[in-house]
C-alpha cells in the first residue's frame, strides 16, 4: 500500500520537458513509482486540472531565524516552496552571537532562540525543531567577518583575524553549508577588499561549494561589479552565483544586456556562473543602507542606484508600526525637508533596523533577465513589518500566473525548471528538483489556468489562488490551499542532503 498517491496531474518533471499526464505515487518521503498507479493508498489526490511539479527551491531566502521562530513558514510554504537556502548577501547564522547582532537589521532573533555552535550547531537546531520546509545554508561573509574582527571595523583583516575568518566559513562548509555568501553594500561586508573574499572562497572551493553574491554595485558600477564577482570564483576556483541580477537607476536600465553578456562570456571560457532573480522592479532593503550608499544623494545614487522619496515605501518600523505603508515622500512633504534627510529623521528617531520596499528597476530589464537561460528564481523575501514586499508572498504564483500564463516571457516547462531542477543542479541538492522515482517527494500541485499571486505593496501578507497542495518529504503542508501545520522538513547538508 502507498502512503499517497496523486491521480492523474499533469507532471512537468523539473527538467524542462513538457508535461505529461500520469499518477504518482509516495511511500515515506520519496517517490516510488510515475505511471499509471493500480495500488491502495493510504490518501489519495484526484488532480484532474492541475499541474504537479518539483516543490521549488528558493534560492535567495532570508528566513535563517524565521523557520526556527515560526516553523510554518506559512509565506512561503503557500506559494509553494519546499526549500530554501539561507545565509543569503552576508547574512549568516553563524557563528550564533555575531549573527544575532548582524541579523537584527533583517529579523529580528527573539530571545527564544537558543545559541548554537557555529553551522553544525544551526543545522542540528534546525533539526530538533523542524520547520515546514527544507533548509540549505550558505556561510555568511557579514557574521564571519564581525566575529573575527570584532565587529564593524573599517579596514582589512590582520592576518590572525583572516585566519579566524577562513576557519569560520572551513567550519561551515564542513558542517554541510553549500557555499559562502557577501553583502558588499552592506556593513561590515562592504569594508572587504576583493582578495578577502577571494581567501574565503577558497575555502568552498576545496570543498566544491559555490560563491553567492550580492555584488558591490547595482547601479552605475553595475558591470566592474559583475567583473569582480565573477573574477572572484575565477581566483578561487568555484562557480558563481549573482543574486538577484538587476540595474538599479533609470539612467542604469538596459545596462543588463551588457550584465548579461559578461555572464555568457564567463561561461564560454567554461565558468559555472549564473543568476536569480524576483520578478519585481521594486527591491527590499535597510533604509539606513540606503542613506549609507547615497541613494538620495545628488548623481547616480551609488552602489544602490538612485530612489527618488516617493518611490521608497516604509515596510517594517520596529515601534512605530503606525508609520509602515508611508512613502519617504510623506515625510518629506510633512517635515519640509529634503529626501536624504528625512531618511535620517527617521533613522535617527526609530533606529537603523527600518526596513523599505525601492522601486528603481525597469520592467523591460526584469523581463530580459527572467528569460535569459542563466537566470533562476529566488524571494530575497523579508516577511517583517505589516508591509513587507510583497515578492514574501507572492513571488512564485506572480512567475507561473504573470510572466508564464499571460505574458508567455517563460513557457511552463521552462519557468518550473528554473524553480527547481536548475537550482537544485546548481546548489548540488541530491536528489531534489526533480519528479522522478527515487527523488524525495517535494511536490507542488497548482493549476496552471488559474494559479496568481495577490499579494501586493498595498496589501502584501496575502497567499495565491490556484495553488492548492504542497507536499514536503512525502507529508502535506498544505492541503487544499490551507496550512496543515505539518512541519516536515529537515536541514540540508552539502554531499548528504537527505
Amino acid at each position: 500500500m502507498y502512503d499517497l498517491v496523486i491521480h492523474n496531474a499533469v507532471v512537468y518533471d523539473g527538467t524542462g520537458s513538457p508535461g505529461l499526464k500520469s499518477s504518482i505515487a509516495i511511500n515515506g518521503d520519496r517517490i516510488s513509482e510515475i505511471g499509471e498507479i493500480h495500488g491502495l493508498a493510504r490518501e489519495v489526490i484526484e488532480a484532474d486540472g492541475l499541474a504537479a511539479a518539483p516543490g521549488f527551491i528558493d534560492v535567495h531566502s532570508h528566513d535563517d531565524f524565521h523557520v526556527l521562530t515560526e516553523p510554518d513558514v506559512t509565506h512561503n510554504a503557500l506559494q509553494g516552496i519546499t526549500t530554501v537556502i539561507v545565509g543569503n548577501c552576508g547574512f549568516g547564522a553563524a557563528p550564533a552571537e555575531a549573527a544575532r547582532v548582524q541579523m537584527k537589521a533583517i529579523q529580528e532573533p527573539g530571545g527564544s532562540i537558543e545559541s548554537w555552535d557555529g553551522y553544525g550547531g544551526y543545522l542540528d537546531t534546525v533539526d530538533s525543531n523542524p520547520p515546514s520546509l527544507n533548509v540549505a545554508a550558505l556561510v555568511g561573509h557579514h557574521t564571519v567577518r564581525r566575529a573575527a574582527m570584532g565587529g564593524v571595523e573599517k579596514r582589512a583583516p590582520s592576518r590572525d583575524e583572516l585566519a579566524a575568518m577562513r576557519r569560520s566559513v572551513a567550519e561551515g562548509m564542513e558542517a554541510g553549508a553549500f557555499g559562502l555568501s557577501t553583502g558588499l553594500v552592506y556593513e561590515p561586508g562592504r569594508h572587504s577588499e576583493t582578495d578577502e573574499v577571494v581567501a574565503l572562497a577558497e575555502e568552498v572551493a576545496e570543498r566544491s561549494g559555490i560563491y553567492v553574491s550580492h555584488m558591490r554595485n547595482e547601479g552605475d558600477g553595475l558591470l566592474d561589479a559583475v567583473r569582480e564577482t565573477i573574477g572572484i570564483g575565477a581566483s578561487a576556483g568555484c562557480g558563481v552565483e549573482i543574486s538577484h541580477h538587476k540595474a538599479v537607476g533609470k539612467e542604469n536600465w538596459g545596462k543588463v544586456t551588457q550584465s548579461l553578456e559578461l555572464i555568457e562570456s564567463a561561461q564560454a571560457n567554461g565558468m559555472d556562473v549564473t543568476a536569480d532573480q524576483y520578478p519585481y522592479t521594486a527591491r527590499s532593503t535597510m533604509l539606513f543602507a540606503l542613506v549609507q550608499n547615497g541613494t538620495f544623494g545628488s548623481g547616480s545614487g551609488g552602489p544602490m542606484g538612485r530612489s527618488t522619496p516617493d518611490e521608497v515605501l516604509l515596510c517594517s518600523v520596529p515601534g512605530s508600526p503606525e508609520l509602515e505603508g508611508r512613502t519617504l515622500q510623506s515625510f518629506v512633504e510633512e517635515w519640509d525637508l529634503p529626501g536624504e534627510d528625512a531618511a535620517n529623521r527617521i533613522i535617527a528617531e526609530n533606529g537603523t533596523e527600518v526596513l523599505v520596499a525601492a522601486f528603481g528597476m525597469d520592467e523591460g530589464d526584469v523581463r530580459m533577465v527572467m528569460a535569459h537561460p542563466s537566470t533562476m528564481i529566488g524571494t530575497d523575501g523579508l516577511d517583517r513589518g505589516s508591509k513587507p514586499h510583497p515578492r514574501a508572498w507572492g513571488t512564485y504564483p506572480r512567475i507561473l500566473g504573470k510572466y508564464v500564463r499571460e505574458e508567455g516571457i517563460l513557457s511552463l516547462e521552462g519557468a518550473i525548471w528554473r524553480m527547481s531542477g536548475f537550482p537544485a543542479k546548481k546548489f548540488s541538492l541530491k536528489d531534489r528538483g526533480t519528479i522522478s522515482v527515487g527523488s524525495f517527494a517535494d511536490i507542488v500541485l497548482f493549476n496552471p489556468d488559474t494559479v496568481i499571486d495577490h499579494a501586493t505593496f498595498e496589501d502584501p501578507r496575502n497567499g495565491p489562488t490556484g495553488m492548492p497542495h504542497v507536499i514536503v518529504n512525502g507529508r502535506l503542508v498544505v492541503r487544499d490551499g490551507q496550512h496543515t501545520h505539518v512541519r516536515a522538513g529537515r536541514a540540508l547538508r552539502r554531499n548528504n542532503t537527505g
